[in-house]
């Protein structure tokens, strides 16, 4: 059967490429095939999901149809020819399992869906420099130091590739990227998060870090910050001290608040007195990397910040409120801060524990075991260990927006859409998390 699947989508590549606009050729055939698998059997409807595409892409789309796609010489009426064939020699299941793998092959070449990947180059006038170092090697930051090393010259080209078009507006950038660099790294993650969604920057806003055009009708300001280690802790690139899971989630939860709520004050004292500022939604796009391991967190110490939620896990992981976090083992600090007005002028939370040197070495072919784990509708937690070549994630995977329902100006549900950006919203009268994570997207990741 795999012999029959590699001659048709060979041919319908061949088939597609014939056509003056290929790649839109591509896409459409692929929207009417997932469009025709939601009357499928239940394999084929969950496998739907994990290609990642909103069901308002497909639904319909075999109604917005042209010859290219569906005439005589085109990729679907050679699909369809070829399944009716294989209906008369196999059940209907397994030709419709047939039919939906040819499918993702298709969206694998093309490079859709869970496979996408931008390697557009962009030009900036004033481009970064990111590797010409420019300080004492013993004032380069440890994670830079790494990078240097030759085996990572693959990295550092999607790093570079990320910082493509980011326009170095203070001159600072590059050392500092070379000195402190887990929040400059944060900020090329972000501009590339925001490439992927076709979303521009206007760089000709000093501040905060990023200002974008949502839509015609929604300016969007941005700062970036990342949670670091506090003075006399373990820095996030040792791995001597390991905290306890309670004392692990205590400190991310300190650190995480006290850097939402520096960016808050800044936005109070100076961003809102900014003409482009006024009026729109302002987000705080905030990356843990406060401790060792801080990645596994995922969003238990966000949910404390923002909800004051948590769980239980010596009881069967039921949902518990944790209402406070205790600093140097004295100071009790209020966590929460979505359930009141306090932090009103906050739009959203932009949060990721996968923006990490990590998510670069995905978009490489460097040797190395990824471990996964995946959020599932049904099945829970989906955990997978594989190779490289053989592991796929996008850019985005990983994202969460969290919107603030006490917010000013509120962030509009249609920004940052993606199939695998998770959406979170609190409803205020049941204190409840609306968490929107839909089936397949990552909830954490590793390398080996």
């Amino acid at each position: 059967m795999q012999n029959i699947i590699d001659i048709a989508v060979n041919e319908l590549i061949t088939i597609i490429d014939s056509k003056k606009n290929s790649k839109k050729v591509a896409l459409q055939f692929i929207l009417e095939e997932l469009d025709a698998a939601r009357q499928e059997n239940d394999f084929v409807k969950d496998r739907l999901n994990s290609f990642y595409f909103n069901d308002s892409e497909y639904i319909g789309a075999m109604d917005r149809s042209w010859e290219d796609v569906d005439g005589p010489k085109g990729p679907q009426q050679f699909l369809i020819t070829l399944t009716t064939q294989l209906s008369n020699e196999f059940e209907i299941d397994i030709v419709a399992d047939v039919r939906i793998t040819i499918v993702e092959y298709i969206i694998c070449h093309y490079k859709f869906g869970r496979y996408y990947l931008d390697e557009e180059i962009r030009i900036a006038k004033n481009p970064l420099k990111l590797f010409d170092v420019l300080v004492d090697d013993n004032k380069l930051h440890p994670n830079f130091k790494k990078l240097l090393k030759e085996e990572n010259e693959p990295i550092r080209d999607v790093i570079s590739r990320w910082a493509s078009g980011f326009e170095d507006r203070d001159k600072k950038f590059n050392k500092e990227f070379q000195t402190t660099f887990n929040s400059s790294f944060w900020e090329l993650y972000l501009f590339q998060c925001f490439k992927d969604l076709k979303l521009k920057v206007d760089f000709s806003k000093a501040s905060p870090d990023f200002t974008l055009q949502i839509t015609d009708n929604e300016i969007v300001s941005i700062e970036a910050v990342t949670a670091n280690h506090a003075i006399n802790t373990e820095p996030e690139w040792g791995n001597t001290t390991i905290r306890e899971d309670s004392d692990f989630l205590n400190f991310a939860s300190i650190r995480i608040l006290n850097a939402i709520d520096t960016k808050h004050k800044k936005y109070l004292k100076s961003y809102s007195k900014c003409e482009h500022v006024k009026g729109n939604p302002f987000i705080i796009a905030i990356a843990p990397f406060e401790q060792p391991l801080f990645f596994i967190q995922n969003n238990e110490a966000i949910n404390r910040v923002l909800y004051a939620q948590g769980r239980d896990k010596k009881n069967g992981f039921p949902e518990i409120k944790v209402p406070s976090a205790i600093k140097n083992k004295k100071l009790s600090l209020d966590l929460g801060i979505f359930t009141s007005e306090k932090y009103k002028e906050v739009s959203a939370i932009i949060f990721s524990t996968l923006g990490t040197i990590s998510k670069a070495i995905t978009q490489t072919t460097l040797d190395r075991n990824i471990r996964s784990s995946r959020y599932h509708e049904y099945e829970g937690l989906i955990v997978n260990i594989d190779e490289n070549s053989k592991h796929f994630e996008t850019h985005l995977d990983g994202l969460q927006i969290h919107h603030n329902p006490y917010a000013i100006n509120k962030l509009s549900s249609s920004a940052f859409q993606r199939y695998e950006v998770t959406h979170y919203y609190y409803d205020i009268e049941r204190e409840y998390i609306d968490n929107k994570q839909k089936s397949y997207t990552m909830i954490s990741r590793n390398t080996v």
